[in-house]
């Protein structure tokens, strides 16, 4: 009889099973690595275990993910001092008995004695040159464990795809120690020894900011990286793989809502990641598309490795080195932990550093310390004067004028930002039938005969669905961003006057990523390009406004109008849409004066349109439909952040999710009615009206999930960014240049112009009232007057 062949998960899991019953045959063979410290002969103590158990059955259709903790009573031998510290924790060795079952009342494992007890690294946050046991700490310490089965659950999911090496995050728990003064908690987890199957000890393969190993340079751990990102449609990637072999411990999980601790920097970390990773033949055929890199971006990869299949994790072209210290191996991990506390200036930062006088750029020090007196606020402009004669402009000169002196360009520079240019306004295509660039840039084949790799089985692709688009067009953003900051001065080109002192990074790569971003609906890409295009700055890039990207009304519009109908989603809130909007208005409305008042137009200019009343009217519609959306949003925010503040207790009137007639799957609604449930210890019951079809339910707090708008992961995200940036985003080029009853009254005179004087009417009114609560009693007046003419 043939015998059937394995699933995959079943595959993976027995190979997971073999790594693991490897390690700890390895660890019963050797002798005591510790034996020599005397741990045996400590007392023992009594501590709490606290297990997290995360909920496998989870749904990632928020971002979010559950879990449960269990505690059990133990002991163990814990050594008085730390054998290592870092600047954030202590790090101590341990031995533990393993726990008999509840049934066992003389397990063999006691007859074992603490000498042959496991040996475990204990770890603990540090202040003063002492144990901190701040409710903070532990805090930390049960966030830690969290981000460790995070990290394993995506390894998981990674395996299940048949990868050539399979990986395991190494368990890890928590300790109390009720017996000690202030009750502190420790990170608990099996010591690794030895070398790995390449005879290489403890290695660190990259960072949640980029870094990448450059000597051992196995693919598996960043390949894992990139997957974990594409598998949770881009709202987790998990960093900081290291580990001795295929066993890693202490990563950290990057969110898209930097819910993950001090470490996790959110989309810009992703952004670091995808512009040091390497595509290649192990990452497509796990099925991972391909994210695009600028050619600059290649080049300077191609300095490191000329061909992507001269290291592979088959052993081939890697040397052996001596194992790692053990102290020195906990030292660079704590290093790095208090790293990750830190992150880059954003490009808000860049506006106080480079918007200066050309006398005024000598040094950084000097540009940061003379910014406050000399920044131009560029995102609240209208725009200038000089242009605002649009047509005629075009007419009389191509050239646009700056404050800064004019960098010369190459044929093939000026041919990529135009190719760039003409990306933005298309949708994004992950295209799988191709394979990856070459390091020169070049498109290669997929499943040439160059690419094959012993090994690899072919994983169906990985194609990105509407959530992941959104998540990698904010990863495109900050990456334009990081390089508007000058944070990659290695890729500039040659070809762009790199020993200019103006030409301080690499604005190709700018517009490469800021296009693909709007090609992906990002709203502050479309925003940031369509400014630059009307001759307005960004804040992501002062470069853009050297000869650059060129003037093109057109195409601002089309970004612009792009950014508004941007569907709903975490990356594209409402109010940076309403920013859009004005500027479009602005744009057109400067254009039907030029058509009213340019006497001298004979209206064959290629380059505008004519631009009618209804036109306007219809963006200045969308502007104040958008405009009352973000007034929703905000209201959810705050209903949100009130349902926080009480303990996650839900309250009548709240959004929900609800597990519609106990069938599994939850439908949204609202909270209607509250009972407590005696019968079942103290419970409650909820009533939820579903949205869709307005029936009541009456289900137990179990089956009822707080809804979390999607605004309130954005908001927490810019708390974020604010607190790690010292300069603050009042410079965003996301800001609403115009008053929402400035709005309100241009649409009223322009309905009034074609007629339509009764809601001509009512929008003055409504104007008015607006114009009076902020205080404008001027317009208010104005605008009254105006109403009470149309109503006669």
């Amino acid at each position: 009889m043939t015998a059937q062949a394995e699933s995959p998960s079943i595959h993976a899991s027995r190979r997971i099973y073999n790594v693991l019953r490897d390690a700890a045959a390895k660890a019963v063979l050797e002798e005591d690595v510790w034996g020599e410290f005397g741990l045996d002969t400590i007392p023992a103590e009594r501590v709490i275990r606290h297990l997290y158990h995360p909920d496998t059955n989870r749904s990632m259709q928020n971002g979010n993910s559950y879990g449960y903790w269990s505690t059990e009573d133990t002991i163990c031998k814990f050594e008085k001092t730390p054998f290592a510290h870092g600047a954030m924790r202590f790090c101590y060795r341990m031995k533990k008995l393993s726990t008999p079952p509840q049934s066992a009342s003389n397990h063999r494992f006691h007859s074992y004695g603490w000498s042959r007890a496991s040996n475990y690294v204990a770890k603990c946050y540090q202040i003063d040159g002492r144990v901190d046991t701040s409710e903070e700490a532990k805090a930390a310490v049960r966030n830690d464990i969290g981000l460790q089965y995070e990290a394993n659950y995506w390894a998981e999911v990674f395996n299940k795809r048949n990868p050539p090496q399979t990986i395991c995050f190494i368990r890890a728990y928590a300790m109390e120690f009720p017996d000690r003064e202030g009750t502190p908690w420790f990170a608990v987890e099996r010591y690794i020894a030895g070398t790995d199957s390449y005879g290489t000890g403890f290695i660190k393969h990259n960072t949640n900011a980029g870094f990448r190993d450059t000597e051992q340079r196995r693919k598996t751990p960043q390949v894992f990286s990139a997957h974990s990102f594409y598998a949770s449609h881009g709202t987790r990637l998990v960093a900081d793989i290291q580990g001795v072999g295929d066993l890693y411990t202490d990563p950290q999980v990057l969110s898209r809502d930097y819910q993950f601790g001090d470490g996790d920097l959110g989309p810009r970390g992703m952004a670091l990641f995808f512009q040091s990773f390497r595509h290649c033949t192990y990452s497509d055929a796990m099925g991972i598309p391909v994210f695009p890199l600028s050619r600059n971006e290649l080049k300077h990869q191609a300095k490191y490795n000329e061909n992507d299949l001269t290291v592979s994790d088959d052993g081939d072209d890697v040397s052996s080195t001596a194992t790692d210290d053990v102290l020195d191996s906990f030292a660079r991990m704590d290093l790095n932990r208090q790293r990750r506390r830190s992150s880059l200036l954003t490009h808000g930062d860049i506006l106080k550093m480079h918007i200066l006088s050309s006398t005024e750029s000598e040094s950084l020090s000097a540009s940061l310390s003379a910014s406050q007196n000399n920044t131009v606020r560029r995102s609240n402009l209208t725009i200038p004067e000089h242009l605002r004669q649009s047509k005629s402009m075009l007419r009389k000169t191509n050239a646009r004028k700056s404050p800064f002196k004019n960098i010369s360009r190459s044929k093939d520079s000026m041919d990529e930002v135009q190719s760039m240019l003409e990306l933005a306004t298309k949708d994004a295509v992950f295209d799988h039938v191709s394979f990856h660039r070459k390091a020169s840039g070049e498109i290669r084949a997929r499943h040439s005969q160059n690419d094959v790799m012993p090994g690899l089985v072919v994983a169906p692709p990985m194609i990105p669905n509407d959530e992941c688009r959104a998540n990698l067009g904010v990863v495109h953003y900050e990456l334009a961003c990081l390089h508007g900051m000058g944070r990659f001065p290695e890729t500039i080109s040659d070809d762009d006057n790199k020993d200019d002192d103006d030409m301080n990074h690499d604005v190709n790569s700018v517009v490469f990523h800021l296009a693909h971003a709007a090609s992906l609906y990002h709203v502050p890409a479309c925003i940031s390009l369509a400014r630059v295009m009307a001759g307005l700055y960004s804040t992501v890039s002062h470069l853009l406004a050297q000869p650059v990207v060129p003037i093109d009304f057109e195409l601002a519009k089309e970004l612009l109008q792009r950014a508004m109908d941007a569907p709903p989603s975490f990356a594209s809130p409402s109010e940076p849409k309403v920013a859009a909007g004005c500027l479009l208005f602005q744009i057109l409305q400067n254009e039907h004066d030029d058509t009213n008042h340019d006497s001298n137009d004979d209206g064959d200019n290629p380059t505008t349109r004519i631009t009618t009343p209804r036109v306007i009217m219809g963006v200045l519609e969308q502007t104040l439909d958008l405009l009352e959306m973000a007034k929703g949003e905000a209201k959810d925010v705050k209903k949100h952040e009130e349902r926080v503040a009480r303990g996650g207790r839900l309250a009548v009137g709240d959004k929900v999710t609800a597990n519609y007639a106990m069938e599994g799957s939850f439908y949204p609604g609202i909270v209607v009615e509250i009972h407590d449930d005696s019968d079942n210890n103290g419970g409650i019951n909820i009533l939820v009206q579903f949205d869709d079809d307005g029936s009541t339910e009456l289900l137990s707090a179990d089956h009822v999930k707080p809804l979390i708008p999607p605004t309130a992961t954005t908001q927490r995200s810019v708390a974020k960014q604010q607190e790690l940036d010292p300069f603050g985003h009042d410079d965003s080029d996301e800001k609403c240049s115009l008053e929402p009853f400035v709005l309100q009254a241009e649409l009223a005179e322009l309905k009034a112009g074609i007629g339509e004087n009764s809601q001509a009417s009512v929008l003055f009114q409504q104007a008015a009232e607006e114009a009076m609560t902020a205080g404008k009693m001027q317009s208010a007046t104005k605008w009254s007057l105006r109403a009470a003419e149309l109503e006669s």
